[in-house]
């Protein structure tokens, strides 16, 4: 069963793509159940930062140029055409060979990129219902073709924004990144409450679930760890969700991951000597998906 899996934060710049990327790039290259994961990732931000960091300023160009970007899609759905084909706007990444390495090589990973063309003439033409009905339609075109969907969220989650609900309503599971000081933990309360509207938006029948917040640049030696770590455990516990024993480091290797620029072959190549940090944390977000995991060095077995 496909596992549409939303990142999402009201507060800018505490790692929604650079989670998104990360889970992804992982879950897409490392071996489960002796097989590699079909995933795709579904970029809603209108930067489409995730989908240049996957395929490149370029490719991303010549698809916004071919008028394949997901608005593109999107308004076409809402003018009722009756042809239009989701997978018309999927797009690959595709395995990159480095001859006489035996690290993990980058896997194949699907993206449907975003972009900020037509988002507003399709907000103009949509209603809350269209949403919900789109992204009921974008289900049934993925359901059973992939094991993981990541759906990266912008910020901006309220009823004028048709295009971003789109996306919260394709979710089944959520996760919350954020990072350990008091301006993210001042943010959360929003961020809780913009969830709980999009439960209510969606109706009893089609809800999701929290599965918990992941820490972004954190440092459990530091003191704003320390100061600010109760205050998440407690959102943790009335919300029923964890808080993930993984967290990905302050560093600036980690920032250089995103970066479309660097071209990078294998996952070390990617996530240098903080490969094992991302690893660690994937495998514990997949293993909290109800999946059991056998730990390995280069590979998970389910």
């Amino acid at each position: 069963m496909t596992k549409f899996i939303g990142i999402y934060n009201n507060k800018g710049g505490v790692g929604k793509t650079t989670l998104s990327l990360f889970i992804s790039d992982f879950l897409s290259s490392i071996t489960i159940n002796q097989k590699k994961s079909r995933v795709l990732v579904i970029d809603f931000d209108p930067q489409a930062s995730c989908s240049n960091a996957i395929l490149g300023i370029n490719k991303i160009s010549n698809i916004r140029s071919k008028q394949r970007t997901l608005p593109h899609a999107l308004l076409e759905k809402i003018k009722g055409s009756k042809c239009i084909k989701l997978e018309d706007y999927i797009f690959t990444r595709e395995k990159k060979e480095k001859p006489g390495t035996r690290k993990v090589k980058l896997g194949n990973l699907d993206v449907i990129s975003s972009s900020s063309e037509l988002v507003t003439e399709f907000e103009e033409s949509s209603s809350l219902d269209d949403s919900l009905l789109i992204s009921k339609w974008m289900k049934d075109q993925l359901s059973g073709k992939y094991d993981f969907v990541f759906v990266d969220l912008p910020g901006n989650l309220s009823k004028r924004n048709g295009y971003s609900l789109v996306g919260a309503f394709l979710v089944d599971f959520f996760i919350i990144p954020t990072e350990l000081n008091r301006i993210n933990i001042n943010a959360i309360p929003l961020t809780l409450k913009i969830l709980d509207s999009i439960k209510e938006w969606r109706g009893e029948d089609n809800q999701f679930k929290l599965l918990g917040f992941v820490l972004n640049k954190a440092d459990k030696r530091t003191k704003q760890y320390r100061l600010h770590k109760d205050e998440l455990v407690q959102f943790a516990n009335i919300r029923g969700c964890k808080i993930f024993d993984s967290v990905l480091p302050p560093t600036p290797k980690l920032s250089n991951a995103t970066d479309d620029s660097i071209e990078f072959f294998t996952l070390s190549d990617r996530y240098d000597t903080y490969y094992k940090n991302v690893r660690s944390l994937v495998l514990e977000i997949v293993e909290s998906l109800g999946f059991s995991i056998k730990r390995k060095k280069n590979s998970a077995t389910v």
